[in-house]
């Protein structure tokens, strides 16, 4: 006659090792999930990085033409408030090449 007290702690046994299998299971499946969508974002945070990176320098760049832009301006007003005038019809004349005396 078997022994029923083994039987029930086998049973008990055999249902503790499958539900912690099947919550490992289900904690396995959890972390692919989740470790796929990580790894998808963090794609997607390199290309804003990059495009950010990109306008930063593009930024500068506005920057600078902004500024000589605004410099080349007041310039020009200095110039005319102290009475220059804008010539429009520059003529280069060609020189002879210096040369060296002996």
């Amino acid at each position: 006659m078997p022994n029923l007290d083994s039987l029930e702690k086998l049973l008990n046994n055999k249902i503790t090792v499958g539900l912690s299998v099947g919550a490992l299971l289900i904690l396995a499946a959890a972390n692919l999930v989740g470790t796929n969508a990580l790894a998808t974002q963090g794609y997607t945070v390199a290309n804003m990085e990059t495009k950010t990176l990109a306008l930063e320098k593009e930024n500068r760049d506005l920057q600078v033409k902004i500024e000589e832009s605004t410099q080349l301006q007041a310039l020009q007003n200095n110039a005319q408030s102290n009475g220059y005038v804008m010539d429009h019809d520059i003529v280069f004349m060609p020189t002879p090449p210096a040369t060296a005396m002996r």
